[in-house]
C-alpha cells in the first residue's frame, strides 16, 4: 500500500482534536492499524447468531408486509454469514414492489 504519511497525520489529528473521530478497520492486526490503536478506544463487535437475526428479521418482515417462513429467515441469516446489512438487503429485494 501507499499510505505516504496519511496514518501519521490521522494520529496527529486524533492527538490534538477535541472532536471524536470514529475509525473502522477490517484487519486489526495490520501494522498501520496497530499504531493507530494506541490512540483509540478499541471496541470490537461480533456478528449475532443466525437465530437472533432471524427473530429481528421476522419483526421487520411483518412490519414491511413481507410474508416469510421462520425457517427461511434463519437460512437467509446463515447464507449471509450473519451479516445484518446483507440480510436486510435480501429482505429489501423480496419486498413486493408498489407496481405488483
Amino acid at each position: 500500500g501507499g499510505d505516504r504519511g496519511g496514518m501519521q497525520e490521522l494520529i496527529n489529528v486524533i492527538k490534538h482534536t477535541r472532536v471524536p473521530i470514529i475509525c473502522i478497520c477490517n484487519d486489526r492486526q495490520d501494522s498501520k492499524v496497530r499504531s493507530l490503536a494506541n490512540y483509540c478506544v478499541d471496541i470490537r463487535f461480533q456478528r449475532p447468531p443466525a437465530a437472533t437475526i432471524a427473530k429481528r428479521l421476522a419483526l421487520i418482515a411483518a412490519r414491511e408486509g413481507v410474508p416469510m417462513e421462520p425457517a427461511a429467515l434463519e437460512k437467509v441469516a446463515e447464507v449471509a454469514r450473519n451479516d445484518i446489512r446483507q440480510v436486510l438487503n435480501v429482505l429489501q429485494m423480496w419486498r413486493p414492489s408498489a407496481a405488483a
